[in-house]
């Protein structure tokens, strides 16, 4: 509905003061009791009371002397126009039927790498576009700083807060995650982006970090099944914001910070999580993360007969898992951040050896360096892991890959001196491990199974001569 005059907004009072009065408009999730956010849409109380007393004296229309100019809504560039404009291919849709998922690429002309200051993702046909994730390939993987934007309903263009940018090279590609929820009829849409350029490098490249769960089940009939995830910051961070994500069956959301010295802190609580809503919550002022500090996620999810906001639940005597449709869930808690030092974090590699070297220190005699290969692939191509396996409870294993620091926990593990069973649950899923040697062992070695795909593995105690 449109309120840009009083003729349109007057047969809308009673539902305004109720909206209002309940605190469901302007849209706003986070709960008061935690953190400060500069973006924060809810109306004072002095303005609300405001409101709801003009619509009990009848809502007169006033002076229209005092009327304020009506804002322009238009099409185009709400940042203006662009240093770069990258158009992605027309998608048709058909109408009806399921969700569509495109991954859409593009090339740019680009004489030079440049940074990033801000992005506005414009489709054509909001009616239809669901979300929008921009990422860069660079040599044919994704950036392991992140996504460069994204776009869904409720977001605004992203500017970068200040001294802070992402790099887009010369000559990489930028690919358009792209998924739709076509309408009855039939349907097309063109999304373009558009993106402005700092004047040289900044003095901080802005992460995007996504905080993660991929291997849940929720059960059929659940009404509040948790799901955690977890990152810890191996550098010391300054953070920026916080962006939860899940699908219809999300209940609620909360990020929690645990600090060096046993310190917790609530940084937002999405109690109503509402997945039409996508909201990026900046905080009002940035906040420090020492090295060492962890994010813990916790999300509820709904799969009951009885969740009245998931119409893509037609069967809940089904478990669901994580997946890219609508009616599978999500559970990730994206966030922005800097490092202190440096322009950027360090590489996946660097950060490996920083681990390497803290669990040998305080776990002498349970780490292995393993080395990880594609069970059919050759040899040499392997992947440098580090392995803490303790004699009791669960272990972990840090495997790079693509520029990311896989971190998995080893649980349920099972076994003797001949050889172990295990889980590595990981963002990856829960991946089934079979191993010789183990703990009494000075070397192991064994498969991981990841659906259809196998990887061997081989390794030894680091400090064993």
């Amino acid at each position: 509905m449109a309120l840009r005059s009083y003729d349109e907004v007057r047969p809308w009072a009673k539902s305004i003061r109720r909206a209002v009065s309940e605190g469901t408009m302007p849209p706003w999730h986070a709960d008061a009791s935690y953190g400060k956010f500069s973006n924060d849409r809810r109306l004072s109380d002095r303005e609300k009371e405001i409101l709801v007393r003009w619509v009990k004296q009848g809502a007169p229309a006033g002076d229209p002397a005092d009327m304020p100019t009506v804002p322009a809504f238009g099409d185009g560039w709400r940042l203006g126009e662009p240093d770069l404009e990258v158009a992605f291919d027309a998608v048709e849709l058909a109408g009806g039927g399921p969700d569509v998922f495109k991954n859409m690429s593009a090339t740019y002309e680009l004489p030079e790498d440049r940074w990033v200051q801000s992005i506005e993702i414009l489709p054509s046909n909001r009616r239809v576009v669901h979300h929008v994730i921009i990422f860069v390939l660079e040599d044919g993987q994704q950036s392991p700083t992140g996504w460069l934007g994204a776009w869904a309903a409720g977001m605004v263009p992203m500017t970068f807060p200040e001294g802070t940018g992402r790099l887009l090279k010369k000559g990489s590609r930028i690919v358009a995650d792209m998924h739709y929820h076509p309408t009855d009829a039939a349907s097309s849409d063109q999304t373009r982006i558009g993106l402005h350029f700092l004047e040289g490098e900044p003095e901080k490249e802005l992460v995007n970090l996504w905080v993660q769960n991929t291997g849940f089940k929720i059960p059929s009939g659940a009404e509040n099944h948790a799901v955690r995830s977890s990152f810890t910051f191996r550098q010391d961070s300054v953070l920026y914001s916080l962006f939860p994500h899940m699908h219809y069956r999300g209940r609620d959301f909360t990020y929690t910070a645990i600090y060096p010295d046993g310190r917790r802190e609530t940084l937002l609580r999405v109690p109503g999580y509402d997945f039409n809503w996508q909201t990026v919550y900046e905080l009002e002022a940035p906040l420090d993360l020492p090295a060492g500090t962890r994010i813990d996620c916790l999300a509820h999810f709904d799969n009951s007969a009885g969740n009245p906001d998931n119409p893509d639940n037609p069967d809940p005597s089904v478990d669901v898992t994580f997946g890219n449709e609508s009616f599978d869930e999500m559970m990730i808690g994206f966030v922005d951040y800097t490092v202190k030092e440096g322009l950027r974090p360090l590489s996946a590699e660097d950060r490996l050896k920083l681990i390497s070297a803290e669990l040998r220190r305080d776990h002498p005699g349970e780490v292995f360096a393993v080395r990880v290969w594609e069970r059919d692939q050759n040899e040499d191509e392997v992947i440098e892991t580090v392995l803490h396996f303790p004699s009791e409870g669960e272990g972990m294993w840090y495997i790079p890959i693509n520029g990311e620091l896989i971190e998995g926990r080893l649980i349920e593990v099972a076994g003797g001196d001949a050889g172990f069973s295990a889980i590595l649950a990981s963002s990856f899923g829960r991946l089934a491990v079979q191993g010789r040697g183990g703990f009494e062992s000075s070397e192991l070695s064994g498969e991981v199974e990841l659906g259809s795909q196998k990887f061997s593995f081989s390794g030894r105690r680091v400090d064993s001569d």
